[in-house]
């Protein structure tokens, strides 16, 4: 299951009377065996309560409401947002509160909560305080159980993205809204209760056993503990009333989209808008981009292009280094990488990063871009690379010809995101998978907009892109395009023999050219037509578009388009 991370609050929900119950204790133990990384988060001061047996079980611990963290692998203690001021402390002592001390703040009780509260107000500082059950603690600024626990997470190079909270009690609020999924037993404060995502039906400590029994310690229901997932929707566009369309995070992260389109239909530009949606959401993406699509997110906080040639492009094992250790979402630009290379290249990542999966439950989101290259239907080493992980969902494959992927990645889609398509064999596989897809032609799909397939269909325009799209110019200029999108010349009677697969030959062609075939193209806008729809160039585009309303022909043709497209190459070589 997607949410491996489980937090629990001590008192009241793992405890009654300070204690966990046998059955209780072994089955954190089963979690904690089959994988599942545990943490306690407590309002207790540090130390208090001894964990006995329980002490390796959990990952971490999270004490004083937030404000001391102790991590087990290292036993180290973290004071993140500081101590309670000590001039406060004296003050509320000469105003006559009794106090207990912990590492980082001072608890009283209820009694001497109005008192405390207006030492706080007459001192004038920034300390916060929390009322538990009865208990009044003093916290140093900014320590919440919430914010506790997500310090603690990072620390340990894990995600509030795969997190479950169990709580009980007021201060809890903060630790039940952080993750994918809040628990709340059936004796929670109302407030909790009614935030909570989940509540059980059992009170305190048996609530949380009825919790993992149900959902964490058995193979079912998912659908079940799919519907308990937060919300998190990532906006996708409008459909045709105007109202906005969006996809649950959870469908991304549990389940494997297909996006499909013919070539500059669009695809790329929703494969890009997901990523953003995702990863401004807090999930970690990975997107393996062999065309260059988009580096332009590079722009946005939090993102990281890798690109390079045979020599300089990272190692997968230094990227899923980086996917580790840091929780930034990375763009792999394979498009100067040799072709011959890729599938060997992408398959040793793809091995690499099982046991990131497997340890750190991430990349939340891996999209695969011209996935036909890399997962044909007879097999290959991708393939094997991904077959273990495609059951556990996570996963996008950008595609202009669907009919040409593997069969296993096929029927392992839960979702699809369709442009317009219009090769037969691509179209007559997508209905082959998708039967509920409408019998309208595919290839009528309007330009800017997609149909988004999974229980129903939705016609939807996509939104503007935070990244504007970058069908990138510079990979271009030099590196040859794929098959598909080069310029093959041709002329009245038909194709040449001759084509570009860069604008660097594209612009020797103009210079040896057939005139005839030379103001073929150019009367038919063809020059024009492929600088923007397949090397995304306006402004080159646009210039060429405007000699063909010149009115020139002959060798004065030629060298108006020679100046314009030799000058254009030269500035982008400079710019780069």
């Amino acid at each position: 299951m997607y949410q491996r991370i489980l937090a629990f609050d001590f008192d009241g929900t793992l405890a009654e009377n300070g204690t966990v119950p046998p059955a209780l204790q072994t089955a954190l133990k089963k979690l904690r065996a089959a994988g599942y990384v545990l943490f306690m988060v407590t309002g207790r001061r540090f130390g208090s309560p001894e964990l006995g047996p329980l002490r390796d079980v959990f990952a971490g611990v999270v004490w004083e409401n937030g404000a001391v963290l102790y991590h087990t692998a290292t036993h180290e203690v973290y004071l993140p947002f500081g101590q309670v001021d000590p001039r406060l402390v004296e003050a509320l002592k000469t105003a006559g509160v009794p106090l207990e001390h912990g590492r980082a703040i001072v608890s009283t009780y209820a009694p001497h909560g109005e008192a405390a509260c207006h030492v706080l107000n007459k001192w004038g500082g920034d300390a916060v305080i929390v009322h538990d059950k009865g208990a009044v603690r003093v916290l140093p600024p900014g320590a919440a159980k919430g914010a506790g626990l997500e310090r603690l997470l990072g620390l340990c190079g894990l995600s509030p993205r795969n997190l479950v909270s169990f709580c009980d009690g007021e201060s809890d609020l903060s630790l039940l809204q952080l993750g994918e999924i809040g628990v709340a037993v059936a004796d929670a404060v109302p407030c909790l209760r009614e935030a909570a995502d989940l509540v059980t039906n059992q009170p305190g400590p048996a609530g949380v056993l009825e919790a993992l029994a149900t959902y964490w310690l058995s193979e079912g229901p998912l659908d079940m503990y799919l519907a308990h997932r937060r919300k998190r929707p990532i906006p996708l566009g409008e459909d045709e009333t105007g109202a906005p369309v969006s996809i649950p995070a959870a469908a991304l992260t549990d389940g494997n989209m297909g996006v499909f389109g013919d070539s500059g239909s669009g695809k790329s530009w929703v494969a890009g808008l997901l990523a953003e949606g995702m990863h401004h959401a807090g999930y970690q993406v990975l997107l393996i981009d062999p065309e260059g699509d988009f580096r332009g997110m590079r722009a946005l906080p939090g993102i990281v292009a890798l690109e390079g040639d045979r020599r300089t492009l990272p190692s997968p094992a230094l990227v899923a280094a980086l996917l580790e250790t840091v929780t930034v979402s990375v763009v792999l630009d394979l498009c100067s990488y040799p072709v011959a290379r890729r599938d060997s290249y992408v398959a040793n990542l793809l091995r690499t990063l099982r046991s990131l999966k497997d340890r750190k439950f991430r990349p939340h989101w891996i999209a695969l871009e011209e996935a036909q290259h890399f997962l044909p239907p007879n097999g290959n080493a991708v393939s094997a690379a991904l077959s273990p992980m495609l059951a556990d969902g996570g996963w996008a494959f950008v595609s202009y010809r669907p009919d040409r992927l593997a069969s296993q990645v096929l029927t392992a889609l839960d979702h699809c995101i369709l442009t317009r398509l219009s090769q037969p064999e691509a179209v007559q596989t997508v209905h082959q998978m998708l039967h509920h897809v409408p019998e309208a032609s595919l290839a009528d799909i309007p330009q800017g907009h997609a149909w988004l397939c999974g229980q129903r269909v939705v016609h939807l325009r996509p939104n503007a892109r935070r990244v504007p799209h970058i069908r990138h110019l510079y990979k271009y200029l030099d590196t040859p395009l794929p098959k598909h999108k080069r310029f093959y010349f041709r002329d009245e009677q038909g194709f040449l023999g001759l084509e570009a697969a860069s604008l660097f030959e594209f612009l020797q062609c103009l210079r040896k050219l057939p005139m005839e075939s030379l103001a073929y193209h150019q009367t038919r806008s063809d020059f024009a037509t492929w600088v923007n729809g397949v090397l995304g160039d306006r402004v080159l585009a646009d210039h060429l578009r405007k000699l063909g309303q010149r009115s020139l022909e002959g060798d004065g043709l030629r060298q108006a388009l020679l100046q314009r497209v030799a000058d254009h190459y030269e500035e982008l070589h400079a710019s780069r």
